[in-house]
C-alpha cells in the first residue's frame, strides 16, 4: 500500500523529519565517503557510526573468505587478471578491500552505512530501539495490476524520482575507474550517480564479462573456461537477487517517503503468465509489447516514463557488442564490454531503452511460462536443482502428454530466462538488463515463486541447508559462492546465508504465493529437447514446424501451452506484425 501525504503544516513537518532521519542507504558505496580522505585511507565509516555500531577493519574475515580459492585459477585472473593483457586491477577482487577496508558493523537490529538511525531488514523503529516486524507490519508486495490507479501513477513518480535525481540528491556512488597496479598509489575513483542508476552498476559489474566471444576465449586460456559471475548460474542466484530487490525496494521507500511523502512502499511484481501484458502501454511500462518481433532493429521503448529523454540507459557497451555479434558474427572487444560505467557520459549520450528481437536472433522461439512450468520449478526439494529450474537451465516439458524434465549439458531456457529473451532488446542482454524497469517486477515474479518454496519447506521442516552446484569444487574454485562468502559487489556486506530465509524475516510478503505441486515430475526418457513441448503464451504467428514434430499438441494446446479457443487480447493481436524466429545460438542462451 502507498500512501501520499497531502502537504499541509503538519505533513511538511513530518517530511522534514523524515528527511533528517532517513538518508542512510543501502547498495554500492555512500556518496559521504567518495572523498580524497575517504579513499586514501580507505575507510568508510561516516559519523564513526554513531551510536548502533563500530567502525571495523574486515580485512582478516574477507581474506579469509577469499582463501578458500586463493589457490585457483578465477582467485588468480581476478587478482592479477590474464597474462598478457594489461587489464586494470579488478575492484571486485576480496570484495571491497581494495576500495574500503575499514567499514561500520552494526549492531543487531540496525543498518544503513553508518548505524545510525536505519533500521535493518526485518526491524522497525520503536523508540530508540529497533524490533522485529510483527505479521501486521510487514510490507505486502501486490502484483501491479492489483493496484489502484493512484498506486500506480505514484509508482512512477517514484521512478522518476530515483532515475533522476539532482547531483545534490544524490546518496550513491559507484566505481568508475580501476587504477592499474603498477601506479604508486593505486587508488579507485568514485562517481556520485542516481539510485537507479546505482542498480544498473551493481548488476552489471556482477559479471561484467559474461556472454562475450572474447572474453570466453580469454578465461578458456586463463581460468580453463571457468566464467566469473557472481549473481548467476549457481545457488547464489537466489540470494544475490533476493538481496538486490532489498536494496531496490529500501531505496524506493527512502525516496517515496523524502521527497514524495508517501509512506509504506513496497515494489510491485509482474505476474508474467499467460495473457497478463496489460502494463505494456503508454501509461505505465510502456510499448513495444515484449514478444514483438521488429524487421530491423529493437525498438526504443515509448510511454510516459521514457519520454523527453528522461530514461538514459547506462551500461551500454554489453548491448552494442551482443548486437554486433548477431548481426555479424564479430568476436567482440572484452577489454571494453568489462570496462567500468562512465555514468554521467552514457547518460549525455541519451541512448533509448530498447525492447523487441532483432531478426538475426535466431534463439529458439520466444515464450512467457505458464503456471505448470512453475509447479514444475517448485516440484523439487534440493535447492541447486530447484534453482536450476527457476533460472531456466532445465526443461520443463509441461504440454507432453507425461510431464517431464530435462537437463543436460546444453542450454535451455524456461521461467526466468524465457522472460528476458521475450521481452527481448536491453533485457536480451546480461550486463544492461536493469536498465529496464520491468526486470524488478519480473525479479520481484521470481522471488515470489522462490517464497512458495521457501514456506512450504520450512512449515514442512525440510528446508534444504544452502549448498553450492552438482560440482561441489564449484564452492571452491569461485569466491563469492559459499554460504559465507559475501555477495558481491553489494554493500553493506551481506552473506548468502543471510539471505537464504523466508521473506518474513526482511520485513516483506506477497499478496499471494504460487501453489505447491500435488505431483511430481519424472525425467523424460527423450534425453533431447525435440519434442519439448513447453508451458505458456506465444506470440500469435508463431509456426511450430522444427518444435513440435506434429505441429499441434492433440490436447487442442499449442507447443506452448496456450489455447487458441480461449478469448484474449493477445490472441486477437493476430493481425500485428509479430514475426518469429527460431534458435539464438548457445553461446548467449545462457546469458542470464
Amino acid at each position: 500500500m502507498l500512501t501520499r501525504k497531502s502537504m499541509n503544516a503538519s505533513s511538511v513537518a513530518w517530511l522534514l523529519l523524515v528527511i533528517s532521519t532517513s538518508s542512510l542507504v543501502r547498495g554500492q558505496f555512500p556518496a559521504v565517503c567518495n572523498t580524497e580522505d575517504s579513499l586514501a585511507s580507505k575507510t568508510c565509516c561516516p559519523n564513526n557510526c554513531g551510536a548502533h555500531g563500530d567502525c571495523v577493519d574486515i580485512s582478516i574475515e574477507v581474506t579469509q573468505s577469499w582463501n578458500r580459492s586463493n589457490q585457483t585459477s578465477i582467485f588468480n585472473f581476478l587478482k592479477n587478471g590474464p597474462p598478457g593483457y594489461g587489464w586494470p586491477m579488478d575492484v571486485r577482487f576480496q570484495w571491497p578491500l581494495r576500495v574500503f577496508q575499514k567499514v561500520c558493523q552494526c549492531k543487531e537490529g540496525w543498518g544503513g552505512y553508518d548505524c545510525s538511525s536505519r533500521c535493518d531488514f526485518g526491524y522497525i523503529e520503536e523508540g530508540e530501539k529497533c524490533v522485529k516486524q510483527s505479521e501486521s507490519q510487514l510490507y505486502e508486495r501486490k502484483e501491479f495490476s492489483k493496484l489502484s490507479e493512484k498506486e500506480q501513477d505514484e509508482y512512477f513518480d517514484i521512478l522518476k524520482e530515483a532515475k533522476n535525481e539532482a547531483e545534490d540528491k544524490m546518496v550513491w556512488a559507484v566505481v568508475t575507474e580501476e587504477p592499474m597496479d603498477t601506479d604508486d598509489k593505486p587508488t579507485f575513483k568514485l562517481q556520485n550517480v542516481s539510485t537507479y542508476d546505482m542498480l544498473v552498476v551493481l548488476h552489471f559489474l556482477s559479471a561484467r564479462e559474461k556472454d562475450n566471444k572474447d572474453c570466453t576465449a580469454i578465461f578458456n586460456a586463463s581460468t580453463n573456461g571457468s566464467e566469473i559471475d557472481f549473481a548467476h548460474e549457481f545457488s547464489g542466484f537466489i540470494t544475490w537477487h533476493r538481496y538486490y530487490l532489498l536494496i531496490l525496494e529500501s531505496e524506493l521507500r527512502r525516496i517515496a517517503a523524502e521527497r514524495l511523502g508517501i509512506s509504506n512502499f513496497a515494489i510491485a511484481y509482474w505476474d508474467w503468465k499467460p495473457n497478463n501484458e496489460d502494463i505494456f502501454n503508454d501509461t505505465h511500462f510502456g510499448k513495444p509489447f515484449p514478444g514483438t518481433i521488429t524487421k530491423g532493429m529493437p525498438m526504443d521503448v515509448k510511454g510516459q516514463l521514457f519520454k523527453n529523454g528522461n530514461w538514459p540507459v547506462v551500461c551500454n557497451e554489453p548491448y552494442i557488442q551482443y548486437l554486433d555479434y548477431i548481426k555479424d558474427d564479430k568476436t567482440g572487444n572484452c577489454t571494453k564490454v568489462r570496462e567500468l560505467c562512465n555514468v554521467q557520459k552514457n547518460r549525455a549520450q541519451n541512448i533509448r531503452l530498447k525492447r523487441g528481437f532483432h531478426p538475426k536472433d535466431k534463439e529458439k522461439h520466444p515464450f512467457l511460462p505458464g503456471d505448470t512450468s512453475i509447479q514444475m520449478a517448485l516440484a523439487v526439494d534440493d535447492n541447486n536443482e530447484f534453482r536450476k529450474r527457476l533460472e531456466g537451465f532445465v526443461d520443463l516439458c509441461a504440454g507432453n502428454e507425461t510431464k517431464c524434465t530435462i537437463s543436460n549439458n546444453s542450454a535451455h531456457n524456461n521461467l526466468h530466462n524465457a522472460v528476458h529473451i521475450y521481452i527481448g532488446g536491453h533485457m536480451r542482454v546480461l550486463g544492461p538488463a536493469s536498465n529496464d524497469p520491468i526486470f524488478f517486477l519480473h525479479h520481484a515474479n521470481i522471488d515470489r515463486i522462490l517464497e512458495s518454496w521457501f514456506q512450504y519447506n520450512k512449515l514442512n521442516g525440510n528446508l534444504p541447508p544452502f549448498s553450492v552446484n552438482d560440482n561441489s569444487s564449484d564452492a571452491i574454485q569461485h569466491p563469492g559462492y559459499s554460504e559465507d562468502d559475501y555477495l558481491i559487489p553489494m554493500f553493506p556486506l551481506k552473506t548468502n546465508a543471510d539471505m537464504y530465509k523466508t521473506a518474513d524475516e526482511f520485513g516483506y510478503k506477497y499478496d499471494e504465493l504460487p501453489p505447491m505441486p500435488t505431483e511430481t515430475y519424472e525425467r523424460c526418457s527423450d534425453p533431447t529437447a525435440a519434442c519439448c513441448l513447453k508451458d505458456g503464451y506465444s506470440p500469435d504467428g508463431y509456426n511450430p514446424d522444427g518444435y513440435n514434430p506434429d505441429g499441434y499438441n492433440p490436447d487442442g494446446y499449442n507447443p506452448d501451452g496456450y489455447n487458441p479457443d480461449s478469448a484474449s487480447a493477445l490472441h486477437q493481436m493476430a493481425s500485428l506484425p509479430f514475426l518469429l524466429v527460431l534458435a539464438y545460438t548457445a553461446h548467449y542462451v545462457n546469458f542470464l
